[in-house]
């Protein structure tokens, strides 16, 4: 799905003005504009079809589009939107969140070849209203928020029942807003790729508009609203946005909390960005899983994206987290994280089987962790930081560490990158770390991939 709002620079004039067929050719290229389908209040699909090639290969095809039906590619204020090359239909679905309601926008399909350009006919659609709604009361009986609707939450709300988010739903929250899950509830938010469910600040108006009626005066910031807080319970999040969350909750800022150890939760293809900085590192997480996640049979974390956080994630040292996650912005890999880590908590749990195989962030250790049952593996090109004193390291009967895996201090630059977050103010020294000691064989473990340990 392609963001409009990020396309457009402003909508109050629109961001299109036209794409005409004045320069169209008498040639057989055929072309033809499809109607728009899959209108809701936050996405509409346009498409159209090349027919005909007229015996030339069309090189480009693509959408326009506009407030202003006379339509014309490539001038300054036209939104162009090329959509591959060839004959055939195509078709891309668009996040219209950030554009006024009821407004017309017209479109039309074209195609390139050596002839020029032909344009399908001018089609148009009508944006919808974004409705309002007002969260003040717990969930207590089964509830569904619908598809086209923004729901504003202030205060915290608890869930004891069940909570169905369905699609496209758009979740605003003010400094107060806070949605916790509790023993006997359960939260359903199902999005699709293509129609996301987001958590974001009552002040983002690129969501739906102008929901808190400030007009510009406020944008959102990280820390805008508290979180979403797992103290039990199921809860499934599918294709879910959490924006500027981190409100100050206690000493944690953070986007999630899982705080129950009998919480059920699955989180694939959620996006975490832009939570909020902290000064207790170990309450600054955008997803704060520590000692409760540490089951992957009744926590899957899958196909996850973190990036404009200060930590990622936190999570129990014996959860073997997937490798699938990301740790940057998709549409700007230089955007990541303050410290691009995955941080650990030293629960060494028992006969748990634990295969650590991320290799785009580290891991970071916090304390000395000791696992006497159960498998401890590290697999190729894996890098685990320890921060510095006698207290950080390993103590594990018969760890399987790959030859090309790396054990080293968190002031290690060259492994993982700034770790710590000091740029060029330390660097790692013998004796940073405690070491890898092998239970089994009653002896600390020593190689060219074991670096700056104690022993």
């Amino acid at each position: 799905m392609k963001n409009l709002n990020l396309l457009f620079i402003c909508f109050s004039v629109l961001f299109f003005a036209s794409c005409s067929n004045d320069n169209e050719t008498t040639s057989v290229l055929t072309v033809n504009t499809t109607d728009a389908i899959n209108l809701t209040a936050t996405t509409v699909t346009l498409g159209g079809e090349v027919v005909t090639d007229g015996g030339s290969a069309v090189t480009e095809r693509g959408i326009c589009m506009g407030e202003n039906p006379n339509l014309e590619k490539d001038l300054p204020d036209v939104y162009t939107d090329i959509l591959g090359s060839g004959t055939g239909a195509f078709s891309e679905t668009y996040d219209i969140s950030a554009l006024p309601s009821s407004t017309n926008i017209y479109f039309r399909a074209y195609a390139i070849n050596a002839n020029g350009i032909v344009y399908g006919e001018i089609k148009s659609f009508t944006t919808l209203s974004c409705p309002t709604i007002q969260v003040t009361n717990n969930i207590t009986t089964p509830t569904i928020w619908e598809t086209g609707n923004v729901y504003v939450i202030n205060s915290e709300i608890t869930i004891t029942s069940v909570l169905t988010i369905h699609q496209g739903v758009i979740v605003k929250l003010g400094q107060n807003g806070r949605i916790r899950v509790n023993t006997g509830g359960n939260l359903f938010a199902y999005g699709t790729e293509t129609n996301r469910i987001t958590f974001t600040s009552l002040a983002d108006d690129s969501y739906c508009g102008d929901t808190n009626g400030d007009g510009n005066a406020t944008s959102p910031q990280k820390g805008d609203w508290i979180n979403v807080y797992l103290n039990g319970g199921a809860s499934q999040f599918i294709n879910c946005d959490f924006l500027y969350a981190g409100g100050n909750d206690g000493g944690y800022r953070c986007a999630v909390v899982v705080s129950g150890s009998g919480s059920n939760f699955v989180f694939d293809g959620c996006v975490f960005a832009h939570t909020a900085n902290g000064t207790n590192f170990t309450g600054q997480f955008a997803f704060y899983g520590a000692n409760n996640m540490r089951d992957p049979a009744i926590s899957e974390f899958v196909n996850n994206v973190f990036y404009d956080n200060y930590y990622p994630i936190y999570l129990n040292a014996t959860y073997s987290i997937n490798p699938n996650n990301s740790y940057s912005n998709p549409d700007n890999p230089f955007e990541t994280n303050a410290r691009n880590c995955i941080w650990m908590y030293p629960n060494g749990g028992s006969n748990v089987n634990v295969n650590l195989t991320e290799t785009e962030v580290p891991f970071v250790m916090d304390g000395y962790l000791q696992k006497n049952t159960g498998s401890f593996t590290l697999g190729p090109g894996v890098v685990m930081k320890f921060p510095t004193g006698n207290t950080f390291g390993l103590n594990i009967s018969n760890p399987s560490i790959s030859p090309s895996a790396v054990l080293t201090s968190i002031k290690d630059d060259f492994w993982g990158g700034d770790t710590n977050g000091d740029g060029n103010a330390t660097s790692p020294a013998a004796n940073d770390w405690y070491g890898c000691y092998n239970h089994s064989t009653s002896a600390w473990m020593n190689g060219a991939n074991i670096l700056y340990a104690q022993n």
